[in-house]
């Protein structure tokens, strides 16, 4: 008996020998890579950022406050058992003086790093070296979102910074005791420029 086997590689078939074969193997769980030969690219996705669509509500490079009070903080390294999604956001928090609650984390862009001079410093995650590389960059970031919120605070009651605090998500004007959250200030305060960086403490190490 004479068998045909012509169809399964008619030039009009939408499926191919080839394209059957690695799609048998990706579902039964075997591992595909692929592999882009010179020539046969096609044109690539948008790139993952661009400072075109940077959110009005970004503070600084870590820190995106969303009018609802949530913080997107962006964590320079990569989580890979050291609790490092947590441990960085965390430094960030303490010197943002915001709710714990209402924190996500995102992992930086690795393009945004090279195109803006590693604004995120070093990207690599090996073993314990991201918070001890990292923090105080993160000290800075949160500090200066912090300085730019109260600044934010003061301008829009007209009253001198040292007047007002930071403190659960909130800038507090102390004489009056007038409070405003960090989602209404955080589109004013992306647009302020601080005369210097907010000064941390020297660090005992």
């Amino acid at each position: 008996m004479r068998h045909n086997t012509a169809t399964a590689n008619a030039p009009g078939d939408g499926l191919s020998r080839r394209t059957f074969l690695l799609t048998g193997l990706s579902a039964a769980g075997g591992l595909m890579v692929g592999v882009a030969l010179r020539g046969a690219a096609t044109a690539s996705a948008a790139e993952p950022w661009s400072s075109e669509r940077t959110p009005a509500n970004e503070i600084n490079a870590f820190i995106v406050i969303d009018p609802d009070g949530s913080v997107l903080i962006r964590s320079p390294h990569a989580e890979m058992g050291q609790g490092i999604t947590t441990a960085l956001p965390m430094i960030v928090a303490e010197e943002l003086e915001c709710d714990w609650t209402k924190v996500k984390v995102e992992y930086a862009s690795g393009t945004r790093n090279l195109l803006e001079k590693n604004v995120y410093g070093q990207m690599w995650t090996v073993a314990s070296w991201g918070v001890y590389s990292s923090y105080q960059m993160l000290q800075q970031a949160g500090a200066s979102a912090r300085a730019r919120l109260v600044a934010a605070a003061a301008r829009r009651w007209a009253v001198p910074d040292t007047e007002c605090i930071a403190q659960n998500s909130t800038v507090v004007h102390t004489p009056s005791q007038r409070v405003v959250g960090y989602g209404a200030l955080a589109s004013d305060a992306a647009s302020i420029k601080l005369e210097g960086e907010f000064a941390l403490p020297l660090s005992s190490n």
